[in-house]
């Protein structure tokens, strides 16, 4: 028998078998998408939210876990989370500077060097920048960030030999825009690669995420005018910053 209070597959049925998780997500969600809650803006925490909604704190976890899943919000290790800005725009095909569309969709960019020498080329550098494997080349680290918050890892490999003395200048400066000015090597046309990826360690400490936190890697192999491979660079991207387009003809 079925209590008078319970029928089965009733609205009340549906409540009470609901994951607890689900109401605070979908508050939240609805906060975002109304604008009450502002990108970029901090939440609150595990535990106000729990008091927020009576619930666990293991609950109020689970809804800021599906809310990043969805591309809602995103976590800064240590800081918070906070609610995600529109994704940028990004061609693959395109020959822009990170500054220049970024600039381009309102936004503020920044770099950050993290490291740079000249080392010797490993099998892998020799067969994608097309050099002998005893050549060396500049190993140049950064870290990219988009109206303060650091959105990509970047390791770029340069042909040294097309550009002396490029460490001497600076490298938090857009290097598509270096190379074309003070070597006058303009970048015409780029080979990419991209697939979903987890940050490694030292990728997600770099961007204030936990290591195995979904990402997207973009590997591009640049060529100048002459058709000579001018760099390999390899990005790190946070998985919620990008919105590919790609344009097919016939």
């Amino acid at each position: 028998m079925t209590s008078d209070n319970a029928v089965p597959g009733s609205k009340d049925d549906q409540l009470r078998i609901l994951p607890k998780y689900i109401p605070i997500r979908d508050a939240i969600a609805h906060q975002i998408e109304s604008g009450v809650l502002v990108r970029n803006s901090r939440l609150p925490s595990e535990r106000v939210l729990s008091e927020q909604f009576s619930t666990t704190r293991v609950a109020a976890r689970e809804a800021l876990l599906a809310l990043e899943t969805d591309g809602l919000i995103y976590r800064l290790d240590r800081r918070g989370w906070y609610v995600r800005a529109p994704r940028i725009i990004y061609h693959p095909q395109s020959t822009k500077s990170f500054n220049q569309y970024v600039r381009e969709q309102g936004y503020q960019p920044s770099t950050e060097l993290i490291s740079a020498q000249l080392v010797t080329a490993t099998d892998w550098d020799a067969l994608h920048l097309n050099i002998d494997s005893h050549q060396q080349l500049y190993s140049i680290w950064r870290r990219r960030s988009i109206n303060g918050r650091p959105v990509v890892v970047e390791h770029l490999r340069v042909n040294s030999a097309l550009f002396p003395g490029f460490l001497e200048h600076d490298l938090q400066q857009s290097l598509t825009l270096l190379m074309a000015e003070q070597y006058q090597c303009h970048i015409t046309r780029a080979n990419i690669n991209l697939y979903p990826t987890a940050l490694a360690e030292q990728q997600a400490r770099a961007l204030h995420v936990n290591p195995g936190s979904l990402g997207l890697y973009i590997c591009r192999q640049n060529r100048n005018q002459n058709g000579v491979i001018t760099d390999v660079d390899q990005e790190y991207w946070l998985h919620d910053v990008l919105d590919l387009h790609f344009e097919a003809t016939e």
